[in-house]
This record gives structure tokens, sequence and C-alpha cells, in this order.
């Protein structure tokens, strides 16, 4: 019995350093989101980049201090399963009451697996739930405010920007409330015509991302949700509202999976998840959780889709469809909404068509992932949650994606018996490739639409000084059922300030017009000849007219040493994450 008293002390003891290193943790990531306000305020663009930055490494500090603390507290018994069950067993007593225990059970997992490197689940000292329906305290105090309709639009509009002034003071108040009203009384006329709409109901705190502050809320009209962003600049003179959007598919692409994380300080996380899921409803749960910043809870979310689904839908992995890569063995299933991507055994690429292949190792490729994550995505490059140790049934998988596995990647996952276990994994949301997008797609203007926009996309890419090196391999590209055009694959991209773009030189003498050009051409790995682009894009010949003529820039050595000019300088670009057209500005 003194025995077991000790241990139960013990775990205890344990439960509460973990705990404690939670809540700090979590004090730190809020004081992170509570800089936006100051930064957006000071204009300190760069700031807000490094707090970014700052938060996403926050985790993996925290981790590490839970595993500095306990290791004198439980000394050779670190790794001693028992105990850790029994830490699992007292660990919720330290979380009665509060709202919060689901992201406190994720923490635990983390370390859990950090310690004993799990495969797949271990249910003894991990908390698993497909369904979480345990009772949560009750607001004190609502994540939102209402705003009841009691005169017209524009003065309720007038009220709720008064009461957001991020601190400084707005560049003319009453033309932005007009513009924003008479959009919202026009967007509604068809819902609601003569009646009025009830109320409108905002986020008390503002949500920071980049250079823009957004003011996110719901009109309650007629027992439905509209959804209302207002983003706001800083400007020369002061605060503006550039736009109002009203459509679930615009505020869809505010909060999409190609976006960095917003800065916002709530009290009620759950609160502010439940409210964003009424505007958004399409949206993943998994996804809204990241688009603030919870990125591991993110990820315990996605899993418990994927378990869900592998176990309702008795669909089978299989090799996604698209071009095979020559680093990544990409699969899928059928009716699933996201991508698995594992690094090959030899991963290899190619800068040109007519190039031997260039391996480049898994250390590498890893990098660029990271280095994607930790850069502003510009709403171009899609979220990647990073997993290890996966397990799955065998009967799950396709036998052509074992086959693919055995040859192409027996490092990265292991066939045991009737298990498959996954060691790494990249997980995406599905996009359709570029390439298979222009070839199914039947509507000239949606094609046009789509070429566009990719022109606009490698610019976005080299504002956020992302340069992807195999630039028209539009395999590499995807378009979002939004018709917005992403980039998936990251073992290919570079810093844009490394790369040294030339204008091929012209042959000197009779040798050299006589001999290939790699005889007398020298060329360093990050060298790019930009007349080549042509010759090389992935693009139907039929198609690159409409691109050139809109973005011929592209092609030109001033647009890209401009760029890399900018990035050099600190300068940080605009990216503005909905229709440019919608903004006021062109109606001033």
């Amino acid at each position: 019995m003194a025995e077991t008293f000790a241990d139960e002390n013990l775990a205890v003891m344990a439960s509460e350093c973990v705990r404690d290193v939670f809540d700090s943790y979590n004090a730190e990531f809020r004081d992170i989101a509570r800089r936006a306000s100051t930064r957006f305020e000071q204009k300190d663009w760069k700031a807000i980049q490094s707090d970014v930055r700052e938060r996403l490494d926050l985790y993996e500090q925290a981790l590490s201090r839970v595993e500095d603390q306990l290791a004198p507290l439980l000394e050779n018994r670190m790794r001693d399963k028992p105990l850790w069950m029994e830490i699992k067993q007292q660990f919720p007593q330290l979380f009665v009451n509060r709202h919060d225990f689901d992201l406190a059970e994720t923490f635990f997992n983390s370390i859990t697996r950090k310690i004993f490197y799990t495969v797949g689940i271990d249910r003894d000292i991990e908390y698993f739930h497909l369904e979480d329906r345990r009772q949560r305290p009750p607001e004190e105090k609502p994540v939102f405010q209402r705003y009841s309709r009691v005169s017209d639009t524009a003065s309720l509009i007038r009220t709720i920007l008064a009461e957001r002034h991020c601190g400084v003071s707005f560049e003319d108040l009453d033309r932005d409330a007009a513009l924003v009203a008479q959009e919202i009384d026009l967007y509604l006329w068809p819902l609601v015509g003569y009646r009025d709409y009830d109320a409108i109901d905002v986020i008390r705190p503002l949500f920071y991302r980049n250079k823009v502050a957004y003011i996110i809320g719901r009109i309650v009209a007629d027992s439905r949700y509209v959804p209302l962003i207002l983003p706001l600049y800083h400007g020369e003179r002061g605060i503006y509202v550039d736009t109002v959007l009203l459509q679930e598919a615009e505020a869809s692409r505010v909060f999409s999976f190609a976006h960095s994380y917003f800065q916002v300080v709530v009290d009620r996380h759950d609160a502010l998840i439940n409210f964003l899921k009424s505007i958004l409803p399409e949206k993943h749960v998994a996804e809204l959780y990241t688009s603030i910043g919870y990125t591991k809870h993110g990820k315990t979310e996605y899993y418990r889709d994927l378990h869900r689904f592998v176990h309702l839908s008795k669909e089978q992995f299989v090799i996604a469809p698209g071009r095979e890569g020559a680093v990544m063995i990409v699969f899928t299933m059928p009716d699933y909404d996201y991508v698995l991507k594992i690094i090959k055994d030899t991963p290899c690429f190619l800068r040109t068509p007519d190039e031997t292949p260039k391996t480049i190792s898994k250390a590498e490729v890893k990098h660029r992932y990271s280095m994607v994550c930790h850069r502003d995505r510009v709403g171009r490059m899609v979220d990647t949650q990073e997993f290890e140790n996966l397990r799955f049934k065998r009967k799950r998988f396709s036998e052509e994606l074992l086959e693919e596995f055995r040859v192409a990647a027996s490092d990265a996952v292991s066939v045991l018996g009737d298990n498959v276990v996954v060691h790494h994994v990249y997980v995406q949301r599905r996009v359709m490739p570029l390439l298979m997008y222009l070839q199914q797609e039947k509507d000239p203007e949606q094609v046009r639409r789509v070429l566009i926009d990719f022109g606009y996309f490698l610019k976005d890419l080299a504002a956020a000084g992302i340069f992807p090196s195999d630039l028209f391999n539009i395999w590499n590209y995807g378009v979002t059922r939004r018709g917005r055009v992403v980039l998936y694959d990251y073992d290919d991209v570079m810093p844009l300030e490394r790369i040294h773009f030339r204008i091929k030189p012209e042959p000197q003498n009779e040798f050299e017009e006589m001999e290939p050009e790699s005889d007398w051409i020298v060329a360093m790995p990050d060298d790019y000849f930009l007349d080549e682009m042509e010759r090389y894009s992935g693009l139907p010949p039929a198609l690159r007219g409409v691109f050139k003529s809109v973005h011929g820039d592209l092609y030109t050595l001033d647009f890209w040493s401009d760029m890399q000019r900018r990035i050099k300088e600190g300068e940080i670009v605009d990216i503005t994450p909905y229709d440019r057209t919608k903004s006021f500005r062109y109606r001033w």
C-alpha cells in the first residue's frame, strides 16, 4: 500500500509539472498574439512576421521543458509505463471546471509520444476521443458582442468600427461605414427584402495577419448566419476599411489552409471555434483550430477525422491521381479531402526535362518543408501537418500502393504482419493538379481566370521570398475548389535571394556554335536562365499566349531583380486574400 501511495503521489507531482508547463506555454502563446495590436498600430510588419515564427516554435520548446523538469523528478522511471498510466489518471483532475482540457490532453499526448516514441495510438497513456461530448463550464462573457438593429445599417456599422479603432484614428469613419452599409443592404435584399435583419454579432478582439487587422462577425437574418468580414488597413492617413466580405466562399478564402495563422486573443477558444463554424460550416474543425494558431490540436482533430473516415468508409489508400513525383509518394482515399506524402528512400529532382536526375537528401527535403512553414505562405502554399509513426491495418492499402512502398519507400513505411506503420508523413488538403484542371475544365473563361491567377500566384510567391526552382513544372501546383492556384510541393523551393537570375550568353565563336551548350556555358546550381522559361514551360502551348499577355514581366530579368531587391531591403509586400477588384479604393 505504501508503494501504491508513493506512485500516486509521484503521479500527482508529475501531472502538476505537465500542467504548469502547459499553462506557461499558453501564457506565452497569448502574450505573442497580444503584441499584434501594437505591431499593427506601429506598422511594424517585420516584427509581426518574427512573432509568427516565434509562436510556431513555442510548442516544441515547451515539450523540451517538460522533459527537463520531469527527468530529476522521475529519475530512472521516466519511461515506466505503469507510472505514466497513473499520471494519465491524475492529469484530468487538474482540469475540472476548465474549458481548455482538450488542448491540455493534446499537450499530454505530445509528451508521451515524445518520451515513448509511440507507434499508432497507445490508449493506456494517451487520450483519444472520436467524439468529445464532455461539458465545458459556461462562458462568463460571450466571445462575441451582439449589435441589435435599431436604426439604419450605416449607423450600426459606424458603431462597430468605432469600438474597434486599433489605437489609431480612422481615415474617414463615416465614409467607410457608408460603403460597408450599402454593400450589406444590397447583399441582404434578396434574402430579407423590406424586412430588417435581426442583429450583427462581432467577435470582440480583432484578428491580425500580415499587414491586416480583420473584424470577424456574422449577420443574423431570418434564422441564418451571413459572414461579415471587414479587413482594416493602416494607411498613410490612418485606418481604413478596404472592403466587406459577405459570401461564405470569400470568408473561406480568408481562412484558407494556404494562409499563415491569425494572431487573436480570446478567453474561450472553444467558443471562438463554434462561432467560426457557424459562418464556415464546410470548414473542417481541424483547419479552424490551425487557422488561429493551435496547430497541434489541429493535428489531433485531423487524426480523429482520419480515424473516423478510415473506419466508416472502408475505403483503401491508393496512389493519388497525377504524375508520379521524384521525391514523394502521394496517396489518399478516393473520397477523402486530404493527401498523405512520404519521402522516397532516394529522392531526386529534375531542373529541366533533358537533365540527369539529381539526388536531394531527405534532410534537405524536410528543411524546405520547415522553411515554408516558417515563412508567410501568402495564401498560396498549402498548410502541411507532419506526423510520425501512424499505424493502419494492411487491408486499408491497395496492393499497388504497398508495392510502391516496398520499392521506393521502405525506410519510411514498414509492413508488420497485418499492420502498416508509416514512420514519417506529411498531410495536406487535397487539390487538383493544375495541368489536370486545365485538361478537364471545359469553360474557356474559367481556364482564362485560372491561367491569370497562376501568374499572380507566382508573383505572390516571389513577394514572400519563395522561388520554386522548377518554375514551370505545373505538376507542382494545384487548384483549390474555390479556383485558386496554390503550391503543394516544397521539395524544390528555395529562398528567392539565393537564386542567380541570368540570360543565357550568346556563342562567341564557331566552336561554341557547334558544341553543346553544356560544354561552354558555366552554370552553378542556383543559376536560373530566364530565356529557358518559354522552352520548358509546362503550360500547354495553346494557353501560353493568354498567360503571357498578362504576365509577360515574369519572363524578364527586371521583374526578378526588382523582387530580389525588395526582399533584400526587407519590404513586406501586401498580399490581398480576396478579389482585388472588391477593394473600396477603386471607388474613391
